[in-house]
């Protein structure tokens, strides 16, 4: 079995190991706060290592708890790395209470090594386990959550094992137990753990840049809603697998927007359209899927949603962007949409009719001056702002004034 002296080199290499992973993964994405923290908390550890290597047979008082200190820190940056990455605020102030209690009570309790190592023992495995169960939490179990936690549980039992023999030690109830050999185990063991932690991170990072690659190709980079590509792909979907179901679309414009770009400039345009649909978004529903088409134009997907239905949210729209009012600087307009609804009674149609369906009901209502919605499909209860349509599909769809 290697001595503590031989551990505490190996401690040092993968610690330096695991800094260079860190530091290229930071250096390549400079906006993953997270990867800093990692870095950091290796680094920690690597000042830990060195300060115990040296340490000598006996330990030295500063060597011993500032090596621990240390390492201990690297172990709560490694929770602040893992907070930063799911979004949570780091909690500076918890993590310097604890710190700096552990360094106290460390300082406190340096006496022969079985009193000594069970406070320091406890005093790593708390980082690792306020870690575990953070990411233990449902929100946040994905595979390489479930890698790093279980990793840190592994090696805080592994750490409170030993931890218990020295208080047997300690307390006389077991004065003849020899820890050496196991102690020596516990290490590796903890190398062993810190290894996979530092893998589950890893693919916590893949994980996270991947959901941000989906979210830069499905977001609409102004208004923060789905774009085109998502839409349509889900239109597609639902063309594909909702047969016998009913489900509609909306299409709509911002009414007169090209003056507003016009007259105001493109800044206030864009700020229209942020505005508008964040007004929009208020009054769906959870699973809708609702999308920037390109300019001014949007588009609403409603799954399972009868004609009476998508009217009524067709309705609530118009009513809720018409009633606020946009302000820009000292400016304050009045915002309209119009609306073109067609609707699937059940029966298979393709992606392209049933956007042209709803294309040719929005340049009716914009026929008709703007501000209201047109159904493609005979409505089943008569409205003053609802025009039933003819069949369309013949003659294509119409151009927009």
């Amino acid at each position: 079995m290697p001595d503590f002296f031989t551990l505490y080199l190996v401690v040092l290499l993968l610690n330096l190991s695991h800094c260079l992973i860190w530091g290229l993964i930071a250096y390549r994405y400079r906006d993953l706060r997270a990867a800093r923290f990692w870095l950091a908390g290796s680094g920690a550890c690597v000042v830990g290592g060195i300060a115990l290597s040296v340490q000598g047979e006996n330990g030295l008082l500063l060597n011993t708890v500032a090596g621990n200190g240390f390492i201990i820190l690297g172990f709560y940056l490694n929770w602040c790395g893992a907070r930063s990455l799911h979004g949570d605020k780091v909690e500076w102030t918890h993590v310097s209470y604890l710190l700096g209690g552990s360094i106290l009570v460390m300082l406190a309790t340096f006496h022969p090594w079985y009193g000594r190592n069970p406070v320091y023992t406890l005093a790593q495995s708390l980082p690792l386990a306020l870690t575990a169960l953070y990411l233990m939490r449902p929100c946040r179990r994905d595979l390489g959550a479930v890698i790093a936690s279980t990793a840190m549980v592994v090696g805080g039992l592994s750490h409170w094992i030993i931890a218990g023999g020295n208080m047997l030690i300690v307390t006389g109830l077991r004065p003849d137990l020899q820890l050496y050999q196991a102690a020596s185990i516990d290490l590796l063991v903890f190398l062993f753990a810190a290894i996979i932690w530092n893998f589950g991170f890893l693919i916590c990072t893949v994980d996270r840049l991947q959901t941000e690659i989906e979210q830069l190709a499905n977001e609409d980079e102004l208004t923060g809603i789905a774009n085109r590509r998502m839409f349509m792909n889900r239109l597609t979907e639902i063309c594909k697998k909702r047969e016998g179901v009913n489900f509609s679309m909306l299409l709509f414009d911002l009414d007169r927007f090209k003056a507003i770009n016009d007259k105001h400039g493109h800044a206030a345009g864009d700020a229209a359209l942020k505005y508008a649909a964040a007004v929009i978004k208020k009054q769906l529903r959870p699973g809708d899927v609702f999308a920037r088409l390109g300019g001014d134009e949007f588009g609403l997907l409603l799954p399972t949603t009868t004609v009476a239905e998508a009217t009524a949210i067709a309705k609530r729209i118009v009513s809720a962007v018409k009633a606020t009012t946009f302000s820009w600087g000292s400016l304050e307009l009045g915002l309209t949409v119009s609306i073109g609804i067609a609707s699937s009674k059940g029966s298979m149609i393709s992606p392209e009719t049933l956007m042209e369906s709803a294309d040719c009901a929005l340049y009716e209502t914009k026929r008709r001056g703007r501000d209201g919605y047109s159904l493609f499909a005979a409505p089943l209860e008569p409205a003053s702002n609802i025009v039933r349509l003819g069949d369309f599909s013949s003659t294509g769809s119409a151009a927009r004034t």
